[in-house]
C-alpha cells in the first residue's frame, strides 16, 4: 500500500510586522540586538552576509533577494518565500522547516548538509540547482523546473515531484526507491540502475531511460 503523509504548512504569527529594510534588520540580528521573528519584508535585499549565520522564524518575505551570499549556517522555520532570488546563493548546514517557496527564482542554488523538512517548492525556477548531502523529508516540488539539477548523496526520506521538469538531472549515491515521476519531465538523466531501482515512470519514460540499460529499442 501506497504510503500516505500530509506536508505542514508554514505557521505565520497573525499579526507580523512590517519591516523597512531587511538588510538592516539581518544586520540587526547577527549584532545581537534583535531576533528576525514575525516580520513582512517586501522588496528588501540580504547581501554581504557571507561566512555569517542567521536563525529567521514566522516571517514572510516578497520580492526579496537572497543571492551570492554563503552562508556557514543559516535556519528558517515558519517562513513563507513568494517571488524572491535565491540565484547563485550557497547554504550550508542548512535548516529550513515548515516553509513555503512560491515563484521563486533558485538558479544554481547550492545547499549543502542541509535538513529540509516540511518544505514546498510552487512554481521556481530550480534549474541547476545543487543538493549535496542533504536530507529532505516531507517536501514537495510542484510545477518547478529543475532542468540539469544536481542530487548528490541525497536522502529522500519523503519527496514528491508533481508536474516538474527534471530534464538531465543527475543523481549520484542518491536512491529514488518509491518516488513516482510519472508526471515529471525525466530525459537525459543521468543515473545508475541501482538509485533508479523501485521509481514509478510511465512507459515512455521507460524508453527515454532505456540508454541506461545499454539497449537499443526499434520499431
Amino acid at each position: 500500500m501506497k504510503e500516505e503523509w500530509r506536508l505542514m504548512g508554514p505557521s505565520l504569527p497573525p499579526q507580523l510586522t512590517q519591516g523597512a529594510s531587511l538588510a538592516q534588520a539581518a544586520a540587526a540580528a547577527l549584532d545581537g540586538h534583535g531576533d528576525l521573528e514575525g516580520m513582512r519584508f517586501a522588496d528588501g535585499e540580504m547581501d554581504g552576509l557571507s561566512g555569517k549565520t542567521l536563525d529567521v522564524r514566522g516571517c514572510a518575505f516578497e520580492r526579496c533577494r537572497f543571492g551570492d551570499n554563503d552562508f556557514k549556517r543559516v535556519s528558517f522555520v515558519d517562513c513563507t518565500f513568494d517571488k524572491c532570488e535565491w540565484s547563485n546563493a550557497r547554504l550550508q548546514n542548512a535548516a529550513i522547516q515548515r516553509a513555503r517557496f512560491r515563484g521563486c527564482r533558485m538558479t544554481g542554488l547550492e545547499i549543502m548538509q542541509g535538513a529540509l523538512m516540511n518544505v514546498s517548492f510552487d512554481g521556481c525556477m530550480l534549474d541547476y540547482v545543487s543538493f549535496a548531502e542533504c536530507k529532505l523529508d516531507r517536501v514537495v516540488f510542484s510545477e518547478c523546473r529543475l532542468r540539469e539539477s544536481l542530487w548528490s548523496e541525497v536522502r529522500l526520506l519523503k519527496a514528491r515531484f508533481d508536474h516538474s521538469d527534471l530534464e538531465r538531472a543527475q543523481w549520484a549515491r542518491t536512491p529514488l526507491m518509491g518516488l513516482d515521476m510519472t508526471t515529471c519531465r525525466i530525459g537525459g538523466w543521468r543515473i545508475s540502475l541501482y538509485d533508479l531501482r523501485g521509481a514509478k515512470v510511465t512507459a515512455a519514460q521507460v524508453i527515454e531511460l532505456a540508454g541506461l540499460l545499454g539497449v537499443e529499442i526499434v520499431s
